[in-house]
């Protein structure tokens, strides 16, 4: 797998969320930070495309980069659907996951993850899940 071709090397789940937005937009700063040619592919993910739009725009404007709509990928990704979150997994190398509360929507993306072969950092602080 580690020389399987994705089109992302990461991908924010769940970007439209409360702890996902400052992720997108902390992502969105380091990338516009890097040199064009050492700038990394990456995507948002959730179940909306217009919320996940609304956070490009929001994060592009703060950050006073218009561009960064068309920049980012933008996959739509349910919890409740284990297919989906395939979806998703195989397009990373790595899923920031940003859906909570970790003890009821973690596992089924970690799942996801590990069956194809995706690295994945779950954002949590939650000491049912730790």
């Amino acid at each position: 797998m580690a020389t399987e071709q994705r089109p992302f090397h990461l991908v924010v789940f769940g970007a439209s969320g409360f702890t996902g937005q400052f992720v997108t937009e902390e992502v969105a700063r380091e990338q516009i930070a890097s040199e064009q040619s050492s700038r990394l592919p990456w995507a948002v993910a959730g179940r909306s495309k217009e919320k996940l739009q609304q956070v490009l725009e929001k994060a592009a404007q703060k950050l006073g980069r218009p561009s960064l709509s068309s920049e980012v990928g933008v996959i739509i990704c349910d919890i409740s659907n284990p297919a989906s979150l395939d979806e998703m997994a195989k397009q990373a190398k790595l899923v920031l996951n940003c859906v909570g509360p970790y003890r009821f929507y973690g596992e089924p993306v970690v799942k996801a993850c590990i069956e194809n072969g995706t690295s994945c950092i779950d954002i949590c602080g939650e000491p049912q899940v730790l």
